[in-house]
């Protein structure tokens, strides 16, 4: 197996930090009325000040994320691909008869395994859709055993990378935050000709990114999550989050740190 490469999250060609920096309260969504930031992740939408700012997609193939129930909304990365690319990303929550009516001939799995194709050596203008499975990778493994449709998938990869999620998970480094393989199926897609052309898939990823660098280089004497990959905070490439950081923190007696429905505590935190 190929060694994972180490990508640079900074030389995506999309710049977040100038919109989303500006949010810094929960707002009520206009669809559903729950109190979001960012975005809302029931409705999918952009919400407050990011209405009609946040970059639009289209992609060459569909993708449907069919989501295990019991994963948490306001914990899932996918919604950022759904959010940025409405027209062609559906969330679908799984069950026996979720994928009914799917062509199982025109549509691929990105999953892992020996009779997986790399999607960059592929003919994608035959695959009219790819279905990406968003829940812990136990949950993955059960739901690819007990859905005849999925077993029926040509099942697809992408080249190894090390993942730059900030959440611990008790896998090695190369399994990716959801978002970051979706982005990398349709990079990997584009071939050698690739120019940036879905790096709007990382939006708020690289922001948030970012931001949680700044926020532990401004407070380098609380330890990140013990049994995270070795240097994974960067404090010299960090210091322009950690600046920022430190001015909302002299603005506001309490920022917060909302990326989802979780606050830093418990999204950043040392805990399980």
């Amino acid at each position: 197996m190929a060694s994972p490469e180490t990508y640079d999250i900074h030389e995506l060609k999309v710049d977040p930090e100038p919109v989303l920096s500006k949010c810094t309260e929960r707002v009520a969504c206009e669809t559903c009325g729950k109190s979001v930031k960012y975005f809302c992740y029931y409705c999918y939408r952009a919400v407050g000040e990011l209405e009609g700012k946040v970059p639009q997609l289209r992609l060459p193939f569909k993708l449907d994320v069919v989501k295990h129930a019991k994963e948490l909304d306001g914990k899932s990365t996918a919604i950022h691909a759904k959010v940025v690319a409405p027209e062609d990303v559906e969330i679908i929550t799984y069950s026996d008869a979720c994928l009914d009516g799917v062509d199982v001939e025109r549509t691929a799995l990105l999953y892992p395994g020996p009779d997986a194709q790399d999607v960059g050596a592929m003919d994608m203008s035959r695959v009219e859709r790819v279905v990406v499975i968003d829940g812990t990778w136990s949950q993955a493994r059960a739901m690819v055993r007990d859905s005849a449709q999925l077993q029926r998938m040509q099942k697809v990869t992408i080249r190894p990378r090390r993942t730059r999620f900030w959440r611990y998970q008790n896998m090695d480094e190369q399994y990716l935050a959801t978002i970051e393989a979706i982005y990398f199926l349709y990079r990997d897609s584009a071939g050698s000709g690739y120019d940036g052309e879905y790096d709007a898939l990382m939006y708020f990823f690289k922001y948030f990114y970012t931001y949680i660098q700044g926020e532990y280089a401004a407070r380098p004497e609380r330890p990140f999550h013990s049994r995270h990959q070795a240097n994974y905070i960067d404090y010299s490439a960090a210091q322009g989050g950690a600046e920022r950081a430190a001015r909302q923190r002299d603005d506001r007696t309490r920022v917060n740190y909302d990326f989802g429905d979780l606050e830093l505590e418990r999204v950043f935190g040392d805990g399980d």
